[in-house]
């Protein structure tokens, strides 16, 4: 049995990783970050073409964190890209193999990355969902990024078990286990453990279920941005 907790959009948030490490604690295998797990103090729209920032106006100084991110897998997300390139070739110690983590992690059954580079679906400003049309007996992919926690489940387009409308998206209910499917589409949203609820999922790769959890407190701020 292969077990993981899921932590996406953290934004450099110390606290509620401390507290998801602990809600965690022997019930996983594996720790997972899915991007965005560091926060750029300068925006995108703040960023100038070339512009090389000092460390101290690109990212909060946070040896203790960053040391302990180190020792989870790591997938890079938006939030890590901008970092890199606002620094340029300047060297922090203890950062390098954060900005150096690989877009995607991918095991034998599923694919993790953070989500920034998937088409998504809008209403207005907001991401509601990524444009994902998966093969069936395509892996389960787990990502963030829009700060939504959210289950996608169904067939594949053209296949004639499709559902009308496409794939069935659901809010998952906080501590339920929800079993994925062995084939068709199977998108799994963590959420934002940037959050004041500190959200994050519990992922049973064997078993093919996950659980929806938080470490912080019963709120929901924050789902509806976009790392």
């Amino acid at each position: 049995m292969v077990r993981f907790a899921v932590i996406s959009d953290l934004h450099g948030k110390s606290a509620n990783f401390r507290a998801i490490m602990e809600a965690a604690r022997g019930r996983v295998d594996s720790i997972v970050l899915t991007g965005d797990y560091l926060e750029a103090k300068i925006s995108k729209k703040e960023m100038s073409s070339g512009l090389v920032r000092p460390p101290e106006d690109v990212v909060d100084h946070d040896p203790d964190l960053w040391a302990e991110l180190a020792r989870c897998v790591l997938v890079r997300g938006n939030q890590e890209e901008r970092i890199a390139t606002l620094l340029g070739d300047r060297t922090v110690p203890g950062l390098a193999p954060l900005l150096a983590a690989p877009e995607r992690w991918v095991t034998q059954a599923t694919r993790f990355e953070h989500g920034h580079r998937f088409a998504w679906a809008r209403d207005g400003d907001v991401l509601t969902h990524p444009v994902l049309d998966e093969e069936p007996g395509g892996p389960v992919v787990i990502h963030g990024h829009s700060h939504r926690r959210m289950l996608t489940l169904g067939r594949a387009r053209g296949s004639a078990a499709a559902p009308p409308g496409g794939p069935r998206r659901t809010v998952p209910v906080i501590g339920r286990t929800h079993r994925l499917p062995p084939h068709g589409i199977r998108v799994v949203n963590a959420g934002a453990a940037c959050d004041a609820a500190a959200h994050w999922a519990l992922y049973d790769e064997d078993a093919r279920t996950v659980t929806f959890e938080t470490a912080g407190g019963t709120g929901t701020t924050g789902e509806t941005g976009e790392g």
